[in-house]
């Protein structure tokens, strides 16, 4: 469970913001709240409102950016860090950056802090919490002018020197400490464990077309249980769909596999292990060509017909696509960010999916943005707490800030969010001007 993530010198934030999911002082509880073991309260669901261009989209690419750093190693010295830092400033790169993640992993909670620029990775902090005062797990200094890395492990890391050793000198000026792990061949038991939860934690993030609807279409005709699973939740959206079927997948992946050159290319590589081609083979299917999928449509006299998902409205393909992310929300324990979550789709189905994840889910978090306005006015489903917005000034800084921040004289406790944000009392709108134009003929 992510606790938060404070973001320096990253896109256009320039001064530090911070994304919290713990509870707010004086809100009851309800469903969207998970309580760790320590006593603190964590929300599954947060949302980013923000005028276009605000800086929302910013707060999820810094999650995807922390996946890769954690979990996706660069694999040479001249790589640079996939990032740009805050440039509205004189020399921009020669500004370091910062992230500092709380998270819980275990039962656990663990303070991650790493500083960086697009060259290297310069340091790296993470403590652990088994008692008030924090532990040291391990912590790391880039030299840079040599661009060496040292790591001091904690007295809880009990590997053979030797271990220790490798993964150091395996850890790239360019790569974290736990990316290097992922590539070392060392047994550490706690960097295991970690390695684990980032992998459980950071599940894919939501992009969706050709490669989210692939994707689902495989797991119907491999996985029972999600087949049931989606032929219901795509019932519950539309009461005319009665099932899925993906038609002759086998054949179908042949014809894309060859289509690809795919084969020759694999048999090529002989020291490709088998599960690495397996897992290649379904990339390439999943992301080189769409797969043949029909929805089975039931009128109410009792007929069938059949509809491709090409031929579906843009809503029915969306949520088709979001079956997936909310499968492995609820039966999973992930943290998944989803941009407008409303593109496509009706404010009812909206809130409905986010009911659907609320309700049912048991360990996972879920972060969107969205321009959907409906959410503030419905008093009883939206929580303060869980509701943040992005600012950018005149000088393109980005500011980010909870709706439980406002003193109650900007904002009742019994106060409408709807109406406080419609009437700019929340900032985070448009500054749109006049519509007339000047001297229009």
């Amino acid at each position: 469970m992510i606790h938060y993530l404070k973001i320096r010198n990253f896109g256009p934030i320039k001064d530090e913001v911070e994304i919290s999911f713990e509870v707010a002082d004086g809100i009851e509880k309800d469903a969207y709240e998970i309580e760790m073991h320590d006593g603190r309260r964590l929300l599954k669901l947060a949302y980013i409102y923000g005028a276009n261009a605000s800086g929302k989209t910013t707060i999820l690419n810094a999650f995807a950016f922390l996946k890769k750093l954690l979990l996706e190693p660069l694999t040479t010295k001249d790589e640079e860090l996939d990032f740009d830092p805050f440039l509205f400033c004189e020399a921009p790169l020669d500004i370091n950056s910062f992230f500092e993640l709380s998270f819980y992993s275990n039962s656990i909670r663990y303070v991650y802090e790493v500083t960086f620029n697009k060259q290297a990775i310069i340091q790296e902090k993470l403590n652990f919490y088994r008692r008030p005062k924090p532990a040291l797990l391990f912590s790391r200094e880039t030299d840079m002018e040599k661009l060496l890395t040292k790591i001091q492990f904690g007295s809880t890391i009990k590997a053979p020197a030797r271990e220790k050793d490798l993964l150091e000198s395996n850890t790239l000026h360019n790569n974290s400490v736990l990316g290097a792990f992922t590539k070392t061949n060392v047994d550490i038991n706690e960097l295991s464990k970690l390695k684990k939860w980032a992998n459980d934690t950071f599940a894919n993030d939501a992009k969706f077309g050709i490669n989210a609807a692939n994707s689902n279409a495989i797991r119907i005709n491999t996985d029972k249980k999600f087949k049931v699973w989606m032929n219901d939740f795509m019932n519950r959206a539309d009461s005319q769909i009665l099932s899925i079927h993906v038609p002759n997948l086998q054949n179908q992946a042949k014809k894309i596999l060859n289509a690809n050159s795919i084969l020759p290319t694999l048999a090529l590589s002989l020291k490709m292990s088998l599960s690495k081609m397996a897992k290649d083979l379904r990339n390439t299917i999943i992301d080189n060509s769409e797969i043949e999928i029909d929805f089975i449509h039931q009128t109410s006299q009792g007929r069938q017909y059949k509809l491709s998902l090409q031929k579906e409205s843009s809503g029915t393909q969306k949520y088709f696509n979001l079956g997936g992310e909310l499968y492995d929300l609820i039966y999973g324990n992930h943290f998944k960010w989803i941009d407008e979550l409303e593109s496509s789709l009706h404010p009812d189905l909206m809130k409905y999916f986010l009911q659907m994840f609320l309700l049912n889910s048991n360990g996972s978090q879920l972060l969107i943005t969205t321009h959907n306005l409906s959410l503030m006015a419905d008093t009883d489903f939206i929580r303060w707490d869980a509701l943040w917005f992005s600012e950018k000034s005149v000088d393109g800084e980005v500011t980010l800030y909870s709706a439980a921040d406002f003193d109650t004289s900007t904002l009742r406790k019994d106060a409408s969010l709807i109406n406080a944000y419609k009437a700019g009392r929340l900032g985070a709108k448009p500054n749109l001007g006049s519509p007339y134009l000047p001297n229009n003929p």
